[in-house]
């Protein structure tokens, strides 16, 4: 009979007895701190934003939808996972819209996103971005001319959202329905002992997903030193956190949750 060899020691992960804040809205939390936790860290799970309804109750992107079930716009961008959702969501409450939906040119932001799409939307998009980035997704996008779907593009977005995109396609060739699909609101009111933690580094890393995200962790501490090292998912957050005089120890690349991991795991190794 044989026995199976039991090693000395299991590798405890690279990020083992690190403490990671995951600031992520509260639905969005679990795909950042899953991979954080198969390194061995212990994620600290508090989120700085709440996405809620856009402040038209949605009837824009409710507009939207009944143009492209009339087929007055056969093209989409959508810029991130929340946007995806949305929009697929008031397309099943318009007839003919998500018919119209499975069969728009559909450009995505980066693979996160792409994956949140083809998830609530059942297919695959037309185009992701090499460079997961605003700036990416619209110096990839292609002309109306190379699309053939006339000259209308959608774009589902956050509230905050820069007009960076907007310009970009515009300058193009594009008229852009840029659309309030819903409202990103910034949690400044953290628990004291996480506030505590952050400033005496008993939390070793911020994993900061966006630029609003490092714009609420700054009026959360109101003035508290941040001891914990801030890494970024890509350079717009990065430029956000500089603009707060906030050093960035790492930043993704690529710009997605994959990159945010690693990026984490360079900056607490190099600390």
């Amino acid at each position: 009979m044989s026995t199976r060899a039991v090693p000395d020691r299991i590798d405890p992960g690279p990020l083992a007895g690190r403490r990671v804040l995951v600031a992520r809205a509260v639905h969005q939390q679990g795909g950042l701190s899953d991979r954080l936790r198969t390194l061995g860290a212990d994620p600290v799970e508090v989120p700085l934003l709440a996405i809620e309804p856009p402040a038209d109750d949605g009837m824009a992107l409710r507009a939207a939808a009944r143009d492209l079930a009339a087929g007055r716009i056969g093209v989409v961008g959508i810029t991130s996972p929340n946007g995806a959702a949305a929009l697929v969501a008031v397309a099943d409450e318009v007839v003919g819209a998500r018919e119209a939906l499975a069969t728009a040119w559909v450009g995505c932001v980066g693979p996160g996103t792409a994956r949140r799409f083809v998830e609530v939307a059942g297919r695959e998009p037309d185009l992701v971005a090499p460079v997961h980035t605003t700036a990416g997704l619209g110096a990839a996008f292609p002309a109306p001319d190379d699309i053939g779907r006339g000259d209308r593009v959608l774009l589902p977005r956050a509230d905050i959202a820069s007009s960076e995109l907007p310009a970009a396609l515009a300058d193009g060739g594009w008229r852009v329905d840029d659309v309030h699909a819903y409202r990103t609101r910034l949690v400044t009111d953290l628990p004291d002992d996480v506030l505590d933690r952050l400033g005496s580094g008993a939390i070793d890393a911020v994993a900061a997903g966006s630029p609003s995200t490092v714009d609420a962790l700054v009026a959360a501490l109101d003035g508290r030193d941040l001891r914990a090292l801030l890494v970024s998912i890509g350079p717009v957050t990065s430029a956000r956190a500089r603009q707060h005089d906030l050093g960035v120890a790492a930043e993704a690349d690529p710009h997605d949750l994959d990159g945010l991991v690693l990026a984490v795991t360079t900056a607490l190794g190099a600390a």
